[in-house]
């Protein structure tokens, strides 16, 4: 990866954070400018709207032809001098992010060893924007597997076609009582903070608490603790379908964003099974915030 830049703003230009609270450092895995891509869209409307240090971090399409976990040994024959790929510059994103009302910036790129590129970045932001055409299916879920699952860091995962907005009105929460889903809504505060609506799709298990020794997390409790009211609908946990009856439950609902735990089995249950996760990414209409 290249050396990171960073683009500082003059204090005439900073924008002022209006929701309630902060995101300091958002990444935003682009893959087009000229014009930008909605990854670099939604994370400079996000930095402006949540007073954020914004890093674009550039994917060539070579790379993104390949896994994760190929990219290394794919690249490595290559020599550190070469010329790889023609990227935006930094100039270019800082501009771009100044004229939406961003006011600090970095710039990476990304050339070689996608998997330690993206754990290096994880290591200093607080959230992550990735478009859910960057790469195929396949090895889409093998970047957001690393992202996720190693390096923990919490993604707003944007559909295709997406319509940008960082004003995210009507929230869904998917909830099943599982850490990752407890994980999603404290990482998820920001936006339901602003929000207007929020709803909790509750699949829990009605019959009891299986884990009555440990602390208990209620979500509800949680949110009305930070003044968030949260409404409740009740949602059959059929793991064959749930992810089709979220997706349709948000429809009704009007969500414009969705908060999922992802990875809610093993990794590798997940990957060759898919599961609520998958069905999700293949078919959600509204950018998802998930998290492990």
């Amino acid at each position: 990866m290249a050396e990171l830049l960073e683009m500082p703003i003059s204090d005439h230009d900073k924008s002022h954070v209006r929701g309630a609270m902060t995101i300091p450092n958002i990444v935003a895995f682009l893959t087009a400018s000229t014009p930008w891509s909605s990854a670099a869209v939604m994370g400079a409307s996000l930095a402006s709207r949540y007073g954020s240090v914004l890093t674009g971090c550039y994917v060539d399409p070579m790379l993104r032809d390949f896994s994760v976990l190929d990219v290394e040994s794919t690249m490595h024959a290559l020599g550190c001098d070469d010329v790889l790929f023609s990227t935006p510059t930094a100039a270019d994103f800082t501009l771009f992010a100044n004229q939406n009302g961003v006011a600090k910036t970095n710039w990476a790129a990304v050339q070689a060893d996608v998997g330690s590129a993206i754990t290096q970045l994880a290591a200093w932001h607080d959230l992550a924007v990735v478009e859910s055409d960057m790469m195929e299916a396949n090895e889409l879920l093998t970047f957001l597997t690393h992202l996720l699952w190693a390096c923990r860091l919490p993604c707003v995962l944007l559909p295709k076609l997406c319509t940008v907005s960082s004003s995210f009105e009507r929230i869904v929460i998917g909830w099943n009582g599982s850490p990752q889903a407890t994980r999603a809504i404290h990482a998820a505060m920001p936006f339901l903070l602003d929000a207007k609506e929020v709803w909790i799709l509750d699949g829990t298990d009605e019959d009891g608490d299986h884990n009555a020794d440990l602390p208990k997390f209620d979500p509800y409790r949680f949110l009305a603790q930070h003044g968030v009211t949260a409404h409740q609908r009740r949602i059959d946990g059929d793991v064959a379908i749930v992810g089709g009856a979220l997706i349709w439950e948000a429809q009704q609902l009007r969500a414009d964003l969705f908060v999922l735990g992802a990875f809610s089995h093993s990794r590798l249950r997940e990957r060759v099974a898919g599961g609520v996760f998958r069905c999700m990414l293949e078919n959600a209409k509204i950018p998802m915030l998930l998290q492990h």
